[in-house]
C-alpha cells in the first residue's frame, strides 16, 4: 500500500456482501503501483477503507471479511445487537444495532480515524451526506453510520454542532459518491444483482436477495460520470448486498472478478495518462530536482 500526497482518490461503493470485490482492486492498485491519496468509503466500501487505510493488506481484509460472515449466526453477536433504542430509531432501522460489535472491531484491530480516510453517510432527516474525515471523530460510529441500511439496521444520532442529524448508509445518498474527490478518483462500484441467487442459506437471504432485484432498499443512485472517473464495475450477477449466505469460494470469486476488472480498465487509463503511477510521480520529483 503506498499512499502519497499526489497520489488518486479511490472511491469504494456501496455493495454489503460484495464487499470482497473491493479487496480485488485494492490488489490490483497495489500491483500497477497507483499511488492513493485517500479511500473514501460507503457502507461495506467505509469497511473496506478504513482497514485500508490502516495498514491492512487487500488479503487480509478479504479474511476479516470470511470471518464476519462465518460469525453472522453467533447468538453472542446477535445478543449484543439488541441493545435500547428511541423509538424512532426502532422505526427507521430495527432492532438491530450494530455499533457494539464495531467498536469491537475497531479495538480489536486497533483501526484510528485519519487523513487517508472518508466515512461517507447520509442524514435521513436532510437526504444530505454526511462526510467523516481527519482524525478527531468517533470511528465506530461513522462506520455503523455509514452501514445503517434502513429497515434493515438501526441509525445513528449524530449531533452536528446545534443541528441534530439521524445518519443511515451512506448509499442513501450515493452508491459512489465523488463529491468528495480530488481531480480524478478511480471508482470501484457493483453491479445490480440481475439474476436469482447462486447461493443462499436463510429466507432473510432470499428475501433481499428479491428485493434488491425489484426494489432496492437505498434507491438506484449509482452513476458516476466515465469521462470524469475511472469506473471499475465490478460485482456477479447473481451476488446481492443483502445475501450473506455465500461461500468462501463466492467470496473468492467476487474478489477475482474485482481484480480482473482492474487490472484491465486500470491498465488502460494510466496508458491513456488518465492516472499516474509511483514511477510517474518519482519522474516527476527527479526532474524538478534536476
Amino acid at each position: 500500500m503506498k499512499f502519497h500526497p499526489n497520489g488518486v482518490d479511490i472511491v469504494l461503493g456501496a455493495g454489503g456482501a460484495k464487499g470482497p470485490g473491493h479487496t480485488g482492486v485494492l490488489k490490483a492498485v497495489e500491483e500497477l503501483g497507483i499511488p492513493v491519496k485517500r479511500v473514501i468509503g460507503v457502507s461495506v466500501g467505509s469497511l473496506v477503507a478504513a482497514l485500508y487505510a490502516n495498514g491492512m493488506t487487500p488479503e487480509q481484509i478479504f479474511q476479516e471479511i470470511i470471518a464476519g460472515l462465518k460469525n453472522r449466526k453467533d447468538p453472542n453477536l446477535l445478543f449484543k445487537t439488541l441493545t435500547p433504542a428511541d423509538p424512532i430509531s426502532l422505526a427507521v432501522g430495527g432492532p438491530i444495532d450494530i455499533l457494539v460489535p464495531m467498536k469491537e472491531m475497531v479495538a480489536r484491530l486497533n483501526l484510528k480515524p485519519n487523513d487517508n480516510l472518508k466515512v461517507v453517510s447520509c442524514d435521513l432527516l436532510r437526504h444530505e451526506p454526511v462526510v467523516f474525515e481527519g482524525g478527531e471523530y468517533d470511528l465506530a460510529r461513522a462506520l455503523t453510520a455509514s452501514c445503517a441500511l434502513p429497515t434493515v439496521l438501526r441509525p445513528v444520532w449524530h449531533q452536528d454542532g446545534m443541528t441534530p442529524r439521524l445518519l443511515v448508509d451512506g448509499a442513501v445518498y450515493h452508491y459512489n459518491p465523488t463529491d468528495f474527490c480530488e481531480g480524478t478518483a478511480i471508482v470501484s462500484s457493483f453491479r445490480p444483482v440481475t439474476e436469482p441467487p447462486g447461493e443462499f442459506e436463510t429466507v432473510f437471504d432470499l428475501y433481499f436477495h428479491m428485493r434488491e432485484m425489484y426494489l432496492p432498499i437505498a434507491g438506484h443512485r449509482r452513476y458516476v460520470d466515465p469521462n470524469k472517473h475511472v469506473v471499475l464495475e465490478i460485482g456477479l450477477p447473481d451476488v446481492a448486498g443483502l445475501n450473506f449466505g455465500i461461500s468462501v469460494e463466492k467470496a473468492r470469486a467476487m474478489e477475482e472478478d474485482g481484480y480482473r476488472t482492474a487490472m484491465k480498465l486500470l491498465k488502460e487509463a494510466i496508458d491513456q495518462g488518465r492516472i499516474p503511477t509511483l514511477n510517474d510521480l518519482n519522474e516527476k520529483g527527479s526532474d524538478k530536482d534536476a
